[in-house]
């Protein structure tokens, strides 16, 4: 763990096991704590399952309304709560390669005794963090999809059964657009399966473009997409799906010089509190059949159903 160097508060550089500010008995006590975390830690290398452990553990130490991790080469980025106006943030690195950064937020500023409890606990996290980035990157290209570099199929159920543990435990949101491409055949027929592939490349890139820091564009199958949404209501998620069929509609794709005109049918579908994987996603296709029936190029969801009061 020597070497692990952590920003905090504006990014002000600082070594945990080097120059601390933190004084030695405080330090020697701290570096124990940060054992036990790492042990808690090694349990496992999946990412999303590591920073949502480390969550826990943050949140039986002291109060936070928010935390978020952000990761740029594995594009991951996890909130955690309600940011807010209050912040201590920690850049994470060993051996001078980044591992990312995570930052803690509430209503009430930190102490600084606080601040050093978040110091030793983020530098617990430091090495299993590494080893979860290293086996994160070696079995991403396994998780991409060849054509469009999204994530593919073999890897969105266990994002959503991950997101469903977190929303009954925190009692958070989440929704989800399944995205199909209209008329698709139509468009090989016409203009060649080159073409087909060539449209799928961009809009691949423009649903990527459109998304927000934390949502998550996977590619289902051929050409269907899934755009996961952390901490979005229903009625949000209409609107980010009303945002991106309307700009894909309005902008013709390119190939070949000849404009090829793109439309997509969206279902949307909110969690709700005893959904499983595969009821959330039926539920999900469900609103994208009734979207092509009712004529494709549209935005459905399930209609909103109020609890019936007993007599």
């Amino acid at each position: 763990m020597t070497g692990t160097s952590i920003s905090i508060n504006r990014k002000a550089e600082l070594n945990i096991y080097g120059q601390s500010t933190v004084p030695a008995q405080q330090r020697e006590h701290g570096s124990f704590a940060e054992l036990d975390l790492a042990n808690k830690l090694h349990t496992t290398l999946d990412i999303r399952h590591l920073i949502d452990s480390f969550i826990n553990e943050i949140r039986k130490t002291l109060p936070c309304d928010g935390i978020e991790y952000r990761e740029d080469s594995v594009q991951l980025t996890i909130v955690d709560g309600v940011l807010s106006e209050h912040r201590c943030c920690y850049d994470i690195a060993n051996e001078m390669k980044s591992l990312g950064s995570i930052s803690f937020t509430r209503e009430k500023a930190f102490r600084q005794d606080e601040i050093d409890i978040l110091e030793n606990m983020v530098a617990g996290l430091a090495i299993p963090l590494q080893n979860s980035l290293r086996y994160q990157r070696a079995i991403r290209t396994a998780q991409r999809d060849e054509l469009t570099g999204l994530r593919n199929c073999s890897y969105y159920y266990d994002n959503v059964e991950l997101e469903i543990q977190r929303a009954q435990r925190y009692d958070t949101p989440f929704s989800m657009l399944l995205i199909d491409l209209d008329d698709f055949n139509d468009i090989n027929t016409q203009y060649s399966y080159r073409a087909g592939d060539a449209i799928l490349v961009e809009l691949a890139s423009r649903l990527e473009a459109m998304a927000r820091g934390s949502d998550i564009v996977f590619r289902t199958g051929g050409d269907e997409f899934l755009v996961f949404l952390p901490n979005t209501e229903r009625e949000e998620a209409m609107h980010v799906a009303e945002r991106i069929r309307t700009n894909v509609n309005l902008d013709a794709c390119l190939y070949d010089n000849r404009s090829i005109k793109l439309t997509l049918s969206i279902g949307v579908v909110t969690f709700l509190a005893d959904d499983t994987v595969f009821k959330l996603i039926d539920r999900g296709e469900k609103a994208l059949f009734h979207a092509k029936i009712l004529g494709k190029n549209r935005v459905h969801t399930e209609p909103v159903t109020e609890p019936v009061e007993a007599q």
